[in-house]
């Protein structure tokens, strides 16, 4: 059995532009990598504002753009250069991970007073109302609206 990849290593190769490791990895050690998962990791770089956003930009343009016309996980080798193309930075950078967007609103009990109050606007506004609106504005817009919550 092989032994099993850190993403921390993984990720160094990409930062030196280690484009042989792939041809050096065991089939085993391959199916360890997920390219979602470094696809995530390498359009994340921690340092100042240009560097952060050299890693998203050189991520969207050579590894994502095409993503789906290159045939998607079927060139592994192929997934593996790109994301060595443009995560390339010479030294190895430190990868924050971008978290999923979370489904809990902690502005919940907000957003359903909202739906009440306008029950024809879509979720995506109702929650941009109730993100720029300030707990005592939609107070306010309960109590002009005489409803007792």
């Amino acid at each position: 059995m092989a032994t099993k990849l850190l993403v921390k290593d993984i990720l160094a190769a990409i930062d030196l532009n280690a484009k042989n490791v792939w041809r050096e990895l065991s089939d085993d050690e391959r199916k360890q990598v997920s390219f979602w998962l470094l696809n995530r990791y390498a359009s994340s770089v921690k340092g100042s504002r240009e560097k952060t956003e050299l890693a998203l930009f050189k991520t969207n343009e050579y590894y994502n753009k095409n993503w789906n016309v290159l045939g998607g996980t079927k060139h592994n080798n192929l997934q593996w250069q790109l994301l060595c193309v443009s995560g390339n930075t010479g030294k190895i950078e430190y990868h924050e991970w971008i978290g999923l967007k979370q489904k809990n609103n902690p502005n919940n009990k907000e957003i359903k007073l909202l739906q009440k109050l306008y029950p024809n606007m879509k979720l995506d506004e109702i929650e941009l109302l109730a993100n720029i609106s300030t707990k005592k504005e939609i107070k306010q817009l309960v109590e002009d609206h005489g409803i007792n919550e």
